[in-house]
């Protein structure tokens, strides 16, 4: 019974980006969020769209959750790498949820995400940003737009149990997610928010550093739960077909 347990193979999940399943044992774990960290312009939402693109083109259900940029800008972004997203949303396997950043602290907004995870069995999700969640502003319904450090931090708490009850749900599903998050240069930690190291199943970071006149950009995997990994930093270039990790 033990050897049975013991050689049964955990079921994975493409990534999208070429090069990368070589390190992860072929794939994310089936279920799993993936937190994808890194400055500004590292290339975290091209990384998620690559994600989506994946689970699209293999007539997966994928849910595509977005925060900080609409769905068109999303759909436009996606072409330059030849992802025709429209395509896939027309067919019925992507289906795109825009979301005002003002509302982020708002339970309603919590309800429908978990009704839409509910309704519908999604094989894969991304969520652009998970920082946008953890830092939203106060609720629209304050009258006077001020809140008090207590109640800030009331608030704080409330925002991250709604948000790790939709990645519970989305376990309970067996849905596959990239969270993208956001870490500051000369801030300590992998991220600016106080969520994601405890809701990640995996943690992905995007850097680059300047080399004379071009960009070393690097990807590494520092976590991934029921995986080997090595923790290396692997160069990748953008090219045409996404995001291309070098071996």
């Amino acid at each position: 019974m033990n050897m049975q347990v013991k050689n049964k193979k955990l079921a994975r999940v493409k990534t999208g980006v070429k090069g990368l399943d070589n390190f992860i044992e072929g794939g994310f774990p089936n279920g799993a969020n993936i937190v994808v960290t890194g400055n500004p312009g590292t290339g975290k939402s091209i990384f998620g769209m690559a994600f989506i693109n994946e689970g699209c083109k293999n007539s997966e259900k994928c849910l595509y959750i977005i925060v900080e940029q609409s769905p068109n800008e999303i759909v436009e972004q996606a072409m330059q790498f030849n992802w025709d997203f429209r395509q896939w949303e027309n067919n019925g396997n992507l289906k795109f949820v825009g979301l005002d950043f003002r509302e982020l602290s708002e339970m309603k907004t919590y309800n429908e995400i978990r009704q839409i995870i509910e309704d519908s069995q999604y094989d894969r999700m991304v969520i652009d940003s998970l920082t946008s969640f953890a830092l939203s502003p106060a609720p629209i319904s304050s009258i006077d737009g001020a809140i008090s450090v207590q109640q800030r931090a009331v608030l704080n708490e409330i925002i991250r149990t709604n948000v790790v009850s939709i990645y519970d749900i989305a376990k309970k599903h067996g849905v596959t997610t990239v969270s993208i998050s956001q870490k500051v240069e000369g801030m300590p930690g992998d991220t600016v928010d106080n969520v994601s190291e405890f809701i990640g199943d995996g943690l992905v970071l995007m850097n680059f550093t300047e080399m004379g006149k071009s960009l070393n950009r690097t990807i590494q995997v520092k976590k991934m739960r029921k995986t080997k990994i090595n923790g290396v930093s692997h160069s990748f270039d953008f090219t045409n077909e996404g995001i291309v990790v070098k071996s």
